[in-house]
């Protein structure tokens, strides 16, 4: 397993961890963006993902219910 495919685990994890109801989650290689596709977000899921290192870019809506959720893991 290559250090970017573990390095994505192990944010699945986090993240599934956190009660979030995961979809698809892609990475972007070239600026380490995630796109998390889900069913239900809300102030409390932002928040806690907050906390484990993954800040907000951008989140928008689909026609099909999803919702997809650009995130950054924070520079330390």
């Amino acid at each position: 397993m290559s250090k970017s495919q573990e390095e994505m685990h192990v944010w699945r994890k986090k993240i599934e961890m956190l009660g979030i109801d995961i979809k698809s989650l892609d990475q972007h290689m070239h600026n380490n963006r995630f796109k998390l596709k889900t069913r239900l977000m809300n102030r409390h899921f932002l928040n806690e993902l907050d906390k484990i290192g993954l800040e907000l870019i951008n989140i928008t809506g689909t026609f099909d219910g999803k919702v997809m959720v650009l995130l950054e893991a924070k520079v330390s």
